[in-house]
């Protein structure tokens, strides 16, 4: 990460009089002045932990800086799934809402060969969750004609018990929506999240199936396992995992090139070599840092540190826009560290941090 683009980001949201109130609040807290000590991101960590309840309860302004309070009808606006709690809210320019989610999607297009035209059918969350414009977005990006959508609303999913009746009524009402689509549309391009596109394959005809060349998933990790099964339903498909979320964007997998290195291999968690894919953040406002995992929910996060090459560690987001700052927030994903020719971290067996992400709120999303 640029010094000069952490020291302009940070120089705006604690301007004395136009940053940002919530980080305004937070100066006033601390023994330094940020914008003199911060300059680096192996400094974060003197901030403290991001207050997520502020991210939950807080007024979406009290983020955005005051000088670009001029622009507030032009951003756009991101709520998480609510895995962990209540959602979590934060603004987009459109500008970063781009390099956040679709230039990452553009080159991992051209690098997995992705097949573009052709019809879409998106089957996961609208309303809040910006993964809908997203949808969107990659869609006409590849000269598509907007995408085909079922409305999937995970945070009634997620009240439901695993193995209910209205976990069941509600996934057959999904299904029955996108069987009807694939039924009557010529559609080429599925995305979706892993269980749901599984659940898709079990209700779609053999001929429907040969007919999907491109596959898009997102919002929970894609197992190598279900990589595999899913590639023999879809024989014709090219499958594109992506890892990300609402309040960061997205990040693909880099091309493999065989086997895991010396550095990889020494001191990895199972003897395996690692053939998982490894995602890469190449945006150049983000930083997935793997910190190490505490040992309870109660223990405090180690945020100054950063785990080895295969060593598994706690992802810990930061993201530095001018319409928005996150600094030392707790993600609720783990992942293998995977040293990168770019000089980053890669991802690889992305993971949920169980005393993080309740049981009882782990299904299709």
């Amino acid at each position: 990460m640029d010094p000069l683009h952490i020291k302009k980001i940070l120089t705006l949201h604690f301007h004395p009089e136009q940053g940002s109130p919530f980080w305004l609040e937070r100066q006033r807290q601390l023994d330094f002045n940020v914008r003199d000590e911060i300059r680096g991101r192996q400094d974060f960590h003197r901030l403290g932990p991001m207050d997520v309840t502020a991210l939950r309860t807080r007024p979406i302004t009290d983020f955005i800086p005051r000088a670009l309070h001029r622009d507030l009808s032009t951003f756009l606006l991101s709520e998480t799934g609510g895995t962990t709690g209540d959602p979590c809210r934060r603004v987009f320019s459109p500008q970063e809402f781009d390099h956040a989610f679709i230039a990452p999607w553009l080159k991992a297009v051209a690098e997995h060969n992705f097949p573009k035209g052709g019809r879409w059918l998106f089957v996961g969350p609208g309303g809040p969750h910006i993964i809908d414009r997203s949808a969107r977005y990659m869609a006409r990006s590849l000269g598509s004609l907007e995408p085909f959508t079922v409305d999937c609303d995970v945070r009634w999913i997620k009240r439901q018990v695993k193995g209910s009746m209205g976990l069941k009524l509600y996934l057959d009402h999904v299904l029955a929506q996108a069987a009807n689509i694939v039924s009557h549309q010529a559609v080429s391009t599925l995305f979706t999240t892993p269980p749901l596109l599984a659940a898709l394959a079990g209700v779609m005809s053999p001929g429907q199936k040969e007919q999907i060349l491109g596959i898009h998933t997102g919002g929970m990790n894609l197992e190598p396992q279900t990589a595999i099964e899913l590639q023999e339903h879809f024989p014709h498909a090219v499958i594109l995992p992506g890892y990300g979320n609402s309040l960061f964007g997205v990040t693909f997998p880099r091309i493999r090139e065989g086997k895991e290195s010396e550095a990889e291999t020494k001191n990895r968690e199972t003897p395996e070599t690692i053939t998982d894919d490894v995602f890469e953040v190449q945006d150049p406002a983000l930083w997935l840092q793997l910190a190490p995992i505490p040992e309870n929910e109660q223990a405090a996060q180690d945020l100054a540190a950063c785990v080895a090459p295969g060593q598994r560690g706690r992802v810990i987001l930061h993201r530095l826009d001018p319409s928005f700052l996150i600094l030392n927030l707790a993600e609720r994903d783990t992942a293998l560290a995977v040293a990168s020719p770019n000089g980053e971290m890669g991802l690889a067996r992305i993971a949920p941090l169980q005393f993080a992400t309740p049981l009882d709120r782990q299904g299709v999303y």
